[in-house]
């Protein structure tokens, strides 16, 4: 069943934080975002779980969001550290929220 407007609402707020921690330098503290086992990544970056998550300011666009159940994707454009890219996006809805799990930027 796809997603509903509201849900791919949520999902969108939740990637405008993650714009808004990269610009901040401001990862680790953002549990409600991010996942505990987390993968990430892009170019110069290969991390897994948020301790000691960082990464360059990053700004999506274009974004196409989709899912079934409980895991959305989203695919679109980026900037990364002020670099052209796309970008792949997983996230896993815990009952109450959704949470970023894989974040793919090439």
């Amino acid at each position: 069943m796809p997603l509903s407007t509201q849900t791919k609402d949520q999902i969108l707020a939740l990637l405008a934080k993650v714009e808004v921690c990269s610009r901040e330098e401001n990862i680790t503290g953002h549990e409600k975002i991010f996942a505990p086992d987390v993968v990430t990544f892009a170019p110069g970056l290969d991390h897994h779980g948020r301790e000691g998550l960082s990464f360059e300011p990053l700004k999506f666009a274009g974004m196409e969001v989709k899912g079934e159940g409980v895991i959305a994707w989203v695919s679109g454009e980026c900037t990364y550290g002020g670099i052209a890219a796309r970008f792949t996006a997983v996230l896993r809805g815990t009952g109450h929220a959704w949470e970023l799990v894989l974040l793919h930027i090439a």
